[in-house]
Formats: structure tokens, sequence, C-alpha cells
């Protein structure tokens, strides 16, 4: 079996490859193209070749890559558990690479989850969507601070027909302002248009359709969710799944001591967004419902900020729960 460590960049990676005992085959700095890749691989067949990648900003253009030359047995290294347990006061991309190849042959990889190509797509899709929004509230955070410099009252803090309205009237004598109104229905319109196939998507996700019957979430939010967990079978149980999503907290224990922190932010940010703001939404709702309930009793207590991540971890139970055993929310429901 041939071992290859990859510390991959931008613009080129450098690859180690090392036999079963730890021999040194060769070394290489290669460019991040398909073909200088093919010809340094041509020497070691795929079935006989194992490879490990670091997660990166690039990683994924890599790991395709190596898939399109039909290499299987891809791992992708968690960067953060690597540095722990390989940690080398020489740094440089030779050490990287040498290392990653002997963990690799050790089994030692802390790897990182690869979902497949359609999910990542999924996600490509549902993070620039969350990106467009956030550029949508800058701007609309301008106007506001535009209007204050000019002395004018808005009347209404949300951009409701009533506003929208009053600020284009305003824009006609305002060249600046004429241009963040501009900027603002142009990324409303990409905006829409994402909204409208994200919607298209749910109707035909069997996973998104059981999740749209929770209160709090609708079709956008559970392809949001739908794209970060890419199939619930990964996670052995809930508590997993909670962690995945950082909403359970640190522990600490040495000997008889015990410390409980804060909820981990080693988790993926785009889930646990999606499943704190589906809790908010819930929590209120008209119709009453165990989330609610949940939030409601909590507030009074620990107050508000951490009573709705309370409801979130409540939500990604159910929500789990749901998945695993392709059933449909009841306002009767409770998690395990």
């Amino acid at each position: 079996m041939n071992y290859i460590g990859m510390d991959i960049h931008k613009k080129f990676t450098y690859a180690v490859v090392k036999d079963e005992q730890g021999k040194q085959f060769t070394e290489d700095k290669l460019s991040n193209t398909l073909e200088e890749f093919a010809e340094f691989l041509s020497q070691f067949k795929p079935e006989e070749t194992s490879i490990v990648i670091e997660s990166s900003s690039v990683w994924e253009h890599i790991y395709t890559l190596l898939e399109s030359l039909e290499y299987k047995k891809i791992k992708l290294a968690n960067p953060l558990k690597v540095k722990a347990i390989a940690h080398a006061k020489i740094k440089n991309d030779k050490v990287d690479a040498n290392m990653l190849a002997d963990l690799l042959r050790a089994n030692l990889i802390p790897e990182s989850y690869v979902p497949p190509a359609e999910t990542r797509r999924l996600r490509e899709f549902t993070r620039s969507r969350k990106m467009i929004v956030k550029q949508a509230t800058q701007v609309m955070n301008r106007i506001h601070a535009h209007f204050t410099r000019r002395g004018i009252t808005m009347p209404r803090r949300t951009f409701c027909k009533e506003v929208v309205a009053f600020v284009k009237e305003h824009a006609e004598n305002d060249a600046v302002l004429g241009y963040y109104v501009a900027v603002l229905e142009s990324l409303r319109a990409q905006l829409g248009a994402i909204d409208t196939k994200m919607r298209a998507m749910a109707q035909e996700n069997e996973n998104a359709k059981l999740l749209m019957t929770i209160p709090g979430i609708g079709a956008i939010r559970a392809m949001s969710i739908i794209a970060e967990i890419d199939t619930i079978r990964r996670f052995p149980s809930e508590k997993h799944f909670s962690s995945y999503a950082g909403l359970v907290p640190t522990i600490r224990q040495s000997g008889s001591t015990l410390h409980v922190g804060r909820i981990s932010l080693q988790a993926s940010m785009q889930l646990k967004h999606a499943l704190v703001q589906a809790a908010l939404t819930a929590a209120h709702m008209k119709r009453a419902n165990v989330l609610q309930d949940c939030y409601r009793k909590l507030a009074v207590i620990k107050g508000k900020q951490k009573a709705l991540v309370a409801a979130a971890r409540k939500l990604s139970s159910i929500a789990y729960a749901m998945l695993w055993n392709k059933r449909e929310f009841s306002y009767s429901y409770s998690s395990r």
C-alpha cells in the first residue's frame, strides 16, 4: 500500500509518498492542476494508494481532482486535531506532508466528514443565500444611517412596503440613497430567485418535508438544515447531532474535577444558526408548542439567550428523532 500525505495550498500542493514501513518513495511540489496530479500519481495504482489531505479553503478542489483520477481512498484530516497529535517545532510544507503520510500509515488521521458532491453543491447554494441576506441587511443599515445623518426619521424600522416607498421617494433627489436603493433591489431580486428554487427543492426532498412540519421551520430553513446534515445516519445518537450543531456545553474533567463551560464553538455554525433561528420563530408563534414551552420556562430562570439555546437544543433532539424514524412532528410531540 502507498501512503500519500499532501500539504495543500491555493496554488500548489507538496506531496510525499511512503510505503507501509515508512520508507519514502518520492516527493514533489505540484501545481493544483489535473495534468500535474495525473502525471505524479500515474505510478501509483488507485486501489493500492491511500491519500490524506488537510482541510483548508481549497480542499474541495483537490478532493474533486483526486476523485476524477479514480482515487477512492481519500481522507480529509481535521486540521485542529492533526495539530494536537503532530505538533512540530519545525514547520514547513515538506515536514507537514511527511507527518500526514506517517499519521495515515498509523491510521491516526482524525477525519472530517466529506459529503457527496450533490450535498456540497447544495451547501454552496444555501450558504450563498445567507451571504446575500447579510449583504442586504448591511445595505438597509446604511440607509438607516443615511437618514439619521440627514435628520430624517423613517416611518418604520423594518423595510415594509411603506418604508420602501418612503426611501424611493427621497432617493429621487439623493444620489447616494439612489445607489443604496439600486443595490438593495438587486440583492432582493437575487434572493427571490434563490428562495423560489429552494422552495421547489424542498417539495422534492422527503427529509425537508418532515422538517417543515416542525414549528419555525419552512422550506428555506429546512433545506439549509438538510445541506449541513447530509444524512442523519452519520450521527450515532442525538447527543452527537447536538454536539455537531454546537448546542452542548464544553466539558473538561481531570480526576474528580469537572468543569462545564460554554457551548462549543467547534461546530457547524450554519446548522447552529438555522436551529437557533427556528427555535426563536417557534418561541414567538401564536399556537403553543413544545419549543415555546421550553423557551418560556427557562427565560424566567436563566434569561432569554440561554433559554433560546436550550430550545434550539430541544429542537435538535426532536429533528434527530424525526429524521431517524421518518416521523412527522406533532404538537403533542416530546423528545426522547
